[in-house]
């Protein structure tokens, strides 16, 4: 129709009724630029993909653990626009688990994330407010939060009855920073590059408890001794009694001091260094009277003792595995090798008459040393003898040491103070470090929640960049806690996370007749999303 001198379309149908035509139906449906737009919106049906696996079950378990309230509550977020300090933060978390691993990225990521339809915020994102909630995060706020956290996750049963400790360090490019970054013992090997160590306890389900971050020049030793009564008392702040608590932890701990001060707290599991077994690597196995499989379906045979050391009296129990014996002889022989090459290499490479710098005596020395391995330089004899001028290198294996050294494979000596507990045990709750040492692993794994690199280089930011890396993994940990199946490891949740995607489908626009649908998922993919209610998390 035509009114007014414009167009106006309409739908109409004739039908013949009685014999006659007449109209039963006039719609109006437009004008001919609307028509025309609508039929290209029914032409073009548009998918977009989006990751939702790892950012859903993250979030979720940071609502659960109470990490966000615990965020939102202590850091102050005055004068800072745009998203709350827990998503910020969380921003970092999830997309350093999506492997957006600098702040200046973050931006992009979350425009092509899930995350952008839980959070709308008002203003664009700015890499220096994740450095000014970084910056907030001191060691008395951090405190705080995993005050929280612990108390959130008691309600929700899982309450610490052991607690294991271990040390790492990560090398960093930071050149010129404050007191964290120091020259130390590089685990990584990285002898050039300034090291930040960290400190990680973990209590039952391997949830972290506390994190330390302190310069890497600190040895275990005097770090454990220090930190020993902050755990005591965030023990006591979430309200157990020390007395019902074990803490697990390493040979390099070990001291008369620490084992007197842990134990007048609370019960001890530790493991003697082999220094102080040789007489107890003599007993035969065949005084070895208990038997089990581990997790992994390797026998694991024990002998139960009682012994003073540190000057105390423990209950002690020598564990052998047959399995652990031939790892650790095939690491040994091929360790050996190269040895044995090196030197060679540099015999050959003795008093050479050529141009360059003629090696000394200390020279070659240091040279010999640096080429064995710490734990295998008493298995050598070697000198370095000068003669009218010329070197000579003295190196041999010693066969007596060799086999005393191949008598200790297999074999640890776990003690503890709880002469009550079984045999098998005390094994297990020592053997659970294996978890905690797996979850460090993680720590360095560039492809689940990486500490390096490195992009901060202040002190307090250093230690909200290390705290923020294991509270990625304390989620990670927590969704394995809630899905309960032994068969699944974290490397394997990650993995079926990362395969749940949500695809966006929509006609026209983005958001115009939009609807979420969940992309199609493997079995063991579909019971992880459904044991972790993830379809909560799909946008309404």
């Amino acid at each position: 129709k035509t009114i007014s001198g414009h167009k106006y379309l309409y739908v109409i149908k004739n039908e013949r009724i009685d014999g006659k035509i007449v109209q039963t139906i006039q719609k109006y449906v437009g004008t001919a630029d609307q028509v025309y737009d609508f039929m290209m919106e029914a032409k073009e049906t548009r998918i977009a993909s989006y990751s939702f696996g790892k950012p859903a079950a993250l979030l979720k378990a940071a609502e659960d653990v109470g990490l966000i309230e615990a965020l939102n509550k202590h850091i102050d977020r005055k004068n800072i626009m745009g998203l709350t300090p827990a998503e910020y933060l969380l921003l970092i978390i999830i997309g350093r688990s999506e492997h957006a691993l600098s702040r200046n990225v973050l931006d992009e990521y979350f425009k092509g994330s899930l995350l952008k339809f839980f959070w709308n915020p008002k203003y664009k994102l700015s890499s220096q407010n994740f450095l000014n909630y970084m910056e907030k995060l001191d060691e008395e706020t951090i405190r705080r939060i995993e005050l929280d956290v612990s108390q959130t996750l008691i309600q929700k049963g899982i309450r610490p009855t052991k607690l294991t400790f271990d040390t790492t360090n990560f090398y960093t490019h930071i050149e010129h920073g404050e007191n964290l970054p120091k020259k130390g013992f590089s685990k990584d090997k990285r002898y050039d590059k300034n090291l930040i160590g960290v400190g990680l306890t973990t209590s039952n389900k391997n949830i972290p408890f506390q994190t330390i971050t302190y310069p890497a020049n600190v040895p275990d030793s005097t770090l454990f001794s220090d930190l020993i009564d902050n755990i005591c008392k965030r023990i006591e702040e979430i309200g157990i009694p020390l007395e019902e608590m074990t803490i697990v932890f390493d040979r390099g701990m070990n001291s008369t001091d620490n084992l007197e001060h842990v134990l007048d707290k609370m019960h001890v599991v530790g493991a003697l260094p082999s220094s102080m077994c040789k007489d107890l690597f003599q007993i035969s196995l065949s005084c070895y009277e208990e038997e089990w499989e581990n997790g992994k379906k390797n026998v694991v045979k024990a002998h139960r003792i009682k012994g003073v050391w540190y000057e105390k009296e423990f209950t002690g129990v020598i564990k052998y595995s047959e399995t652990t014996k031939r790892k650790q002889m095939h690491e040994w022989e091929t360790k050996k090798a190269v040895i044995l090459e090196k030197i060679e290499e540099l015999r050959s490479k003795l008093n050479h008459k050529g141009k360059g710098r003629k090696m000394t005596a200390k020279g070659l020395m240091n040279r010999v040393v640096d080429t064995i391995p710490k734990q295998y330089r008493g298995l050598f004899d070697y000198n370095v003898v000068e003669k009218e001028g010329e070197l000579q290198l003295n190196f041999s294996l010693n066969d007596d040491q060799e086999k005393e050294f191949i008598l200790t494979m297999g074999k640890t000596v776990v003690f503890t103070d709880k002469e009550n507990l079984a045999t098998k045990e005390i094994v297990d709750m020592y053997d659970s470090r294996n978890m905690i040492e797996e979850d460090i692993k993680w720590l360095k794994d560039k492809l689940l929640i990486p500490v390096k690199p490195v992009y901060v280089r202040k002190d307090v930011k250093i230690r909200a960049h290390v705290f923020l890396c294991v509270m990625g993994l304390l989620l990670h940990n927590y969704l394995l806690h809630l899905i309960d199946d032994q068969e699944i490891s974290i490397q394997k949740l990650t993995n079926n996370l990362e395969k749940i995607r949500m695809g966006l489908v929509y006609k026209g626009k983005e958001g115009k007749n939009a609807e979420f649908v969940i992309e199609e998922m493997n079995k063991e993919t579909a019971e992880i999303f459904t044991k972790l209610q993830l379809g909560n998390y799909i946008p309404s």
